[in-house]
């Protein structure tokens, strides 16, 4: 997929051929060797796409070359030809005339002989009749670029002494060639051109006479295609069209790696309703431009809708007037005159490029959701996933650049979608901590439940004693105490028989009701060597888990084996038969007592019962102590886990502003760790259940400056704002500090602030498990944004609307590598800001970024550079009248057509302003 508008190419604007005699050097038989073919492949082969052929008082070679050229781009080759000349004037001056592709070796030859040169083609040494001047004269009046050659070296215009002589010449040219720029000694010959001020945009050639000099020296020139018209234009930009091989180590042509290719709307009520419009972007800046109702700004609406950005506005209240717009312009259209913009079968698509691979997203108004296609080379794939989080783009229109003025802390959510933060990321992480941590409180209250009633255990415990040693006392201690001793070791016995065979009975179940997993060898390549042993370490593993599961029955087998065994010898035991013997004396004794009158005799059997399950409870209780002490270690391992994640949130803000607006001189923005005193109480009273104003005297109230959040944002506000993380440790501890009073809120303070009764009695009856949110709970970090009014950094609150959007639009434009979307970002600012702040900042970013500007000011499209633009009316449907670079005259025909109200409006204006 190719790319519309402007693009840098590789130029080398000094070249010879065997037309000119020196060329090969002291290689002679290259000059009868070489073909045009040949040659032109040798700086094929070195990248270079156009070419300036400039042969000594020559043009021999110019027909030829550029059939050579057409027949090498039939086949796939990027090689252009810029017919030209090296002519050389009186006083030995070497002049470049470089003209338009179709130019002939007839139409060169003509303005060699305009010069006056009466000596041999090919010679360097043979010199013209006519001035310097008069040939770049002449090499104009043809149409061509005149540019002085080499002129710091031999035969170039700084031989000359003269000043006067200089400046007369270089007022003439188009650009300088320039060898060695660097040159800064007084006694240089490049000094008398520099002392002279004369603002001419310098390149650079190769001057290749010889193979082995090819692409030693080059320039980069934008242009759309190789035609003199675009390279006039880029001469006259200078600096931001022209690059000197020596001044740029890589190539400019590289881009961001997430792009916006194109837009396709199809039936809408104003765009694709007889055909499908499709919008075509550059990789770096885009404008779009047109009067009035030309549906420039509709664009951009329909690329938030295909780029799945409507979600973006979401966060906005359903009152905010953008929202409302965009979800006006969402509606399907009942009739011509009602709001809405869409129809039933309404269709977006995007194609967006990430990483070299193809993407298309398609939003269709009946499903009101994005598909998503992968292009392989031949197809597009279906493909799962999120659009909004996998495609990244950035859309503002004019209005929502002024609302986020007035909120700057919702910048938050721009800088939070950053690399540096990774907010998506840490937001899993942060939840899967949170809910970790609410999970173990849970559990401790569960634990917590079990202890309930140990305190009426060891109560009913002692009262069971009591009743025990009366009846011991009765004479009979030794019989009653063996029959308690061997009936408690009897009962520890008989447990742990069944507990051995409820063990083997759920091994049992596991190994029945679990199965192998099935090896599908049918995938792998048998003839690979690779695949081969993948298969067999498998087929090793699937043996062993067989081995493995028939062990496992094997081993239950020889268990249930033992336990019989055990069982059978254990009837036979010496201790079965002395319990058997201790419960005979046992059952004689009760019966003895009973023929003696004592009643309920058998108490005692069923008292040393109560025992045992007494102290097995209060044992097994004892487990559970240990339990939750395991458990409160691990909350407080979690809740510092929790702590650290939360830390590296702000961390990573702080990081970002220092990576991308330290030292801005436009805005300054600084964070202050959980101090956004805004949204402060909305998230505490989310979490308590209490979203209303009730308890805000108790709570939070700004007016009265009242309530414990209010206090508590008074000590972190006042705490010194830095990345270093002892300071976030500060803040942290009084947040701390502040969970650590609201638990004990019975005493009736949070952080030095009062709390009345019907709030603590709100507190008493709150679910436990929003005292686990509360754990987890912290303030917002809060932003502000100061820009510079000329003397110093005052707040954006302070500033007027134009000052509020230049400071917004200065930090929009200060980071980020996705493509930006902005719609009017001028209005409200004046030429002159526009100029300092937008057309800077336009030129510094879209190298890095892909940029798409809805705009109608001529600056931005004119002075920016605009790689593209798109030129739009509406005749009853949106219709591009112009597309393209800035060279193509139609587009700088509407350019000034639309942003300037015509030539002859633009000459009045021009000449009443500077001819006074």
């Amino acid at each position: 997929m190719g790319f519309v508008g402007a693009r840098w190419w590789k130029f080398d604007f000094h070249t010879h051929t065997p037309a000119s005699f020196d060329y090969g050097k002291s290689d002679r038989s290259l000059r009868t060797s070489k073909t045009p073919k040949d040659w032109l492949l040798d700086y094929v082969n070195k990248g270079i796409e156009c070419l300036a052929v400039t042969d000594h008082n020559s043009g021999e070679w110019i027909d030829a070359l550029k059939h050579a050229a057409e027949n090498l781009r039939a086949h796939g080759h990027s090689i252009f030809i810029f017919p030209g000349v090296e002519i050389t004037a009186n006083s030995n001056i070497h002049i470049l005339g470089i003209f338009d592709p179709s130019v002939t070796s007839a139409d060169i030859n003509a303005v060699i002989g305009a010069s006056r040169f009466r000596g041999t083609k090919g010679d360097s040494d043979s010199v013209a009749e006519e001035s310097a001047e008069n040939i770049i004269r002449e090499i104009i009046l043809a149409g061509g670029v005149a540019i002085p050659a080499h002129i710091d070296m031999k035969a170039g215009l700084c031989q000359q002494h003269s000043s006067h002589t200089i400046r007369q010449v270089c007022e003439q040219a188009n650009a300088v060639e320039i060898i060695y720029p660097d040159q800064e000694r007084a006694d240089a010959p490049l000094s008398r051109y520099t002392t002279l001020k004369i603002d001419l945009p310098s390149i650079i050639g190769s001057d290749a006479h010889h193979p082995n000099d090819i692409g030693r020296a080059y320039t980069w020139v934008k242009m759309s295609t190789p035609s003199l018209e675009g390279l006039k234009l880029a001469l006259v930009d200078g600096s931001t069209s022209i690059i000197r091989s020596d001044k740029e180590t890589t190539n400019p042509n590289n881009s961001s790696n997430t792009l916006l290719r194109s837009v396709t709307i199809e039936n809408t009520k104003y765009a694709g309703r007889s055909a499908p419009l499709t919008v075509q972007f550059n990789p770096w800046l885009n404008s779009i431009i047109g009067g009035r109702g030309s549906g420039k700004s509709s664009v951009l609406e329909f690329i938030r809708l295909g780029m799945d950005r409507a979600r973006d506005l979401n966060v906005l209240n359903q009152d905010n007037e953008i929202r409302r717009s965009f979800e006006s312009f969402t509606k399907i259209s009942a009739s011509r005159d009602s709001e809405g913009v869409m129809l039933e079968n309404s269709k977006i698509s995007c194609v967006y490029t990430r990483d070299e691979t193809h993407y298309a997203l398609t939003w269709t108004k009946e499903n009101n959701n994005i598909l998503i296609s992968r292009y392989d080379g031949q197809e597009w794939i279906p493909e799962d996933g999120e659009a909004h989080s996998r495609f990244p783009i950035k859309i503002f229109s004019q209005k929502q650049i002024f609302d986020l003025a007035k909120n700057p802390n919702t910048l938050l959510h721009l800088i939070d979608e950053s690399s540096t933060v990774g907010f998506q990321q840490w937001k899993m992480k942060w939840s899967e901590k949170q809910s970790y941590f609410q999970t173990l409180c849970s559990h401790k209250r569960e634990l917590l439940s079990k202890l309930a009633n140990k305190n009426v255990l060891l109560g009913q415990l002692s009262d069971v004693e009591q009743k025990i040693k009366a009846i011991e006392k009765s004479g009979h201690t030794d019989i009653l105490t063996s029959y308690r001793a061997y009936s408690g070791k009897r009962t520890i016995i008989y447990n742990y028989e069944v507990g051995i065979d409820n063990l083997k009975q759920q091994i049992e179940s596991i190994a029945s009701t679990t199965s192998i997993p099935v090896l599908d060898e049918s995938v792998f390549d048998l003839q690979s060597a690779s695949e081969l042993e993948v298969l067999a370490k498998l087929k090793n593993l699937n043996a062993s888990t067989l081995y493995f599961k028939e062990s496992i029955k094997q081993a239950l087998v020889s268990l249930e084996n033992e336990l019989n065994q055990f069982k059978d010898w254990y009837r036979n035991s010496d201790f079965n038969k002395s319990h058997i013997g201790v419960n005979q004396n046992y059952n004689d004794l009760i019966e003895g007592l009973r023929n003696e009158g004592i009643n309920n005799p058998a108490d005692y059997a069923r008292l040393i019962g109560e025992r045992n399950t007494l102290n097995e409870s209060l044992k097994a209780m004892e487990l559970v102590d240990n339990q939750i002490t395991t458990v409160n270690e691990s909350i407080n391992l979690a809740y510092k886990e929790i702590i650290e994640c939360r830390k590296e949130l702000t961390i990573n803000r702080l990081e970002f502003l220092q990576q991308n607006l330290a030292g801005n001189s436009s805005i300054k923005v600084e964070l202050a760790p959980f101090s956004d005193i805004d949204h402060m109480e909305e998230s505490f009273r989310r979490i308590i259940g209490r979203s209303d104003n009730a308890f805000s005297a108790d709570i939070f109230d700004l007016e009265r400056e009242c309530g414990f959040l209010y206090n508590l944002n008074k000590e972190l506000t006042t705490t010194t704002s830095s990345s270093d993380s002892n300071n976030l440790e500060s803040r942290l501890s009084k947040i701390h500090i502040f969970k650590t009073q609201v638990f004990n809120f019975s005493c009736g303070e949070i952080q030095g602030s009062k709390i009345g009764k019907r709030f603590s009695e709100f507190m008493t009856n709150m679910p436990p498990q929003n005292f686990d949110q509360i754990n987890t709970w912290f303030p917002e970090d809060k932003l502000s944004i100061k820009f510079n009014d000329g003397n110093r950094f005052k707040d954006v609150s302070q500033g007027s609307a134009g000052q509020k959007a230049s400071a917004i639009l200065s930090f929009l434009l200060s980071y980020g590598t996705e493509p930006l979307v902005l719609d009017q970002p001028e209005d409200d600012l004046d030429n002159g800001l526009i100029t300092s702040l937008i057309v800077s900042k336009l030129h510094k970013n879209k190298i890095n970024r892909q940029i798409i500007v809805v705009t109608h000011n001529p600056n931005i499209v004119v002075n920016g550079d605009s790689e593209y633009v798109i030129a739009l009316e509406d005749r009853g449907q949106i219709n591009p009248v112009a597309s393209g670079a800035l060279q193509e005259l139609n587009v700088r025909k509407n350019v000034c057509e639309i942003m300037e109200g015509g030539e002859i409006a633009l000459q009045q204006r021009y000449k009443r302003m500077f001819n006074i």
